[in-house]
């Protein structure tokens, strides 16, 4: 390979290399953004508006307008701190039409007193601290299929809790619980919220530098 062909795959390398650098540094700065308006949300929630957009893992108030269903489903394979249980899932309701889930966190047990009584604390208040999760239909490539008819499940999935409760949700979220007066096995979402786009940059900028450094000791080798 002559030396024009050599400069020409280093400079595109260095080109793309520095180019992935920079866009993980406006991801750095996007993912600190919604780190800080996620934090601002778990300390300061605002009450629920059906009708307002908010970003996935916000924190918001459900006040005592959303009534429990109950008929808890539970997902399996769930762990909390190591130890294997199940997330306890119930319906709600606005203006007695099934609007959306809440997740209400880790159980050890398919107890029914349990699962009782964190249904019943969830109705006992004024209101309760969740998050917001996207609710649609997707589901992870690994993660098996609900089973219905067996009551078994292994995703939050809107068409299957469509069918499984015959209605329809209008929610374009549900809801997780945030909220240790109901259930204290909850999880903070910023845990969702990895940042490593610094260490990304870094490395390709590295690499984009390591390029051009690579160029220049074959292009004076040359002479």
């Amino acid at each position: 390979m002559n030396t024009k062909s050599i400069t020409f795959i280093f400079i595109i390398i260095s080109i793309v290399t520095f180019m992935l650098g920079s866009w993980q540094l406006y991801r750095l700065n996007w993912k600190n953004n919604l780190i800080s308006n996620i934090s601002a949300s778990i300390n300061n929630p605002e009450l629920y508006k059906p009708e307002k957009f908010y970003e996935n893992l916000t924190s918001v108030k459900l006040d005592d307008n959303y009534k429990i269903v109950n008929q808890p489903v539970f997902i399996e394979s769930k762990t909390y701190k190591g130890n294997p249980g199940y997330h306890l899932i119930s319906p709600i309701k606005l203006n007695g039409q099934f609007f959306s889930i809440v997740n209400f966190g880790w159980v050890k047990e398919k107890d029914l007193l349990d699962t009782q009584n964190i249904l019943e604390k969830y109705s006992s208040l004024d209101y309760i601290r969740v998050y917001l999760r996207d609710f649609h239909s997707d589901k992870a490539f690994f993660t098996p299929q609900n089973d219905l008819i067996k009551n078994i499940w292994y995703s939050v999935n809107k068409t299957d809790m469509n069918r499984y409760y015959e209605s329809s949700f209008k929610s374009e979220y549900y809801f997780v619980l945030l909220d240790e007066r109901v259930n204290k096995f909850i999880h903070n979402p910023l845990v969702f919220l990895r940042n490593n786009h610094l260490n990304y940059s870094i490395t390709w900028f590295l690499l984009s530098l390591s390029s051009l450094t690579m160029l220049l000791i074959i292009r004076k080798k040359n002479g």
